[in-house]
């Protein structure tokens, strides 16, 4: 049986009032425990290891933004996560200890040491009887967004005692431990989404990654997603690099290496097809249009260039798209 440990001293400003004014539940059933977490992270199985000795469960939990903090204690239970949903979830032990399995590899965290899991990974885990875990989980589509790396993967073992991690801890822990600010990031989306892009900057820089390539088929990241929406939705404006990398919320050089990996184009180039694609639509539709306004109107405002792309794309004029039509120019 695992045997309990003490607290831990590698964590600074240890009170949690913050999320102490954030508990989600208390109690002292298995299967309500297990139901309320499965809520909070992902369904679960939950196990007393060992006999089951009544305890006091009870779990913390702070959203902000597309990230969360929260604290969970449930006694000496075995824990099975069949695959990591798609978030990063980081486990440090406030007190005790746990033994983890990650895909069939053992850790074993408590006082320096922490775990950082990937998304689609197996968990396993048995915890001591008088272990809290501070658990942190980070959307994936976030981590990708501010990134633009799909398939991040952070070292798995956390060092504690890591100055690196130092800043990143002196976050989450004045988050977790002032109940003013706690409630600030709560209430305000915009100071929530700050902090978010705060937390996962720090643990960028003081945790190792590295990025598992990915096919051709690999699904863009969030970044990407958010820069082709703003597009179709601005394709008629004058609208530049700059503009599309602020709505995708990442810099430019960070598009322009996510559109050449996942699109095989830049972003300018995407926009210039979309237009073209629009013009297109219009010119077929053949509605008391001419080849000049349509090329206007989607946001062209060279015709000569946009002919010559026009030809390029679609192996015909303007005109001649008007002409199938039975439209004159």
């Amino acid at each position: 049986m695992i045997q309990d440990s003490t607290r831990n001293d590698f964590l600074p400003g240890r009170d949690l009032m913050g999320l102490r004014s954030h508990r989600v539940f208390e109690s002292r059933d298995i299967d309500h425990t297990r139901d309320e977490i499965s809520r909070i992270l992902q369904p679960h199985v939950l196990n007393p290891h060992g006999r089951w000795v009544e305890q006091h469960c009870y779990a913390e939990h702070l959203p902000i933004g597309n990230l969360g903090i929260g604290t969970i204690r449930f006694g000496n239970m075995h824990v099975h996560v069949p695959s990591i949903a798609d978030y990063h979830l980081a486990i440090i032990c406030l007190d005790g200890h746990a033994q983890m399995a990650i895909n069939q590899t053992d850790y074993r965290i408590g006082g320096k040491s922490g775990l950082l899991i990937a998304p689609g990974e197996e968990m396993k885990g048995t915890f001591s009887a008088d272990c809290e875990q501070l658990f942190i989980r980070i959307s994936s589509a976030a981590v990708r967004s501010h990134t633009g790396i799909r398939d991040l993967v952070f070292k798995k073992e956390i060092d504690l005692s890591n100055t690196g991690l130092r800043p990143w801890l002196n976050q989450l822990s004045l988050i977790a431990s002032d109940v003013v600010t706690a409630e600030l990031v709560r209430g305000h989306q915009i100071i929530a989404k700050e902090y978010e892009r705060l937390l996962i900057s720090l643990l960028l820089d003081g945790q190792p990654y590295l990025e598992q390539r990915s096919g051709a088929s690999a699904i863009a990241p969030a970044s990407v997603r958010r820069a082709e929406t703003f597009i179709h939705d601005n394709a008629s404006e004058s609208i530049t690099l700059e503009d599309i990398a602020m709505a995708a919320q990442v810099p430019v050089r960070t598009l322009l290496d996510s559109f050449k990996r996942f699109r095989n184009v830049s972003p300018i180039r995407y926009l210039k097809d979309v237009r073209l694609d629009i013009a297109r639509e219009k010119l077929r539709s053949g509605e008391g249009v001419t080849a000049s306004s349509v090329a206007f109107e989607a946001g062209f405002n060279h015709l000569g260039r946009f002919a010559g792309d026009y030809l390029r794309r679609f192996g015909e004029k303007p005109s001649d798209t008007l002409r199938g039509n039975g439209s004159a120019q």
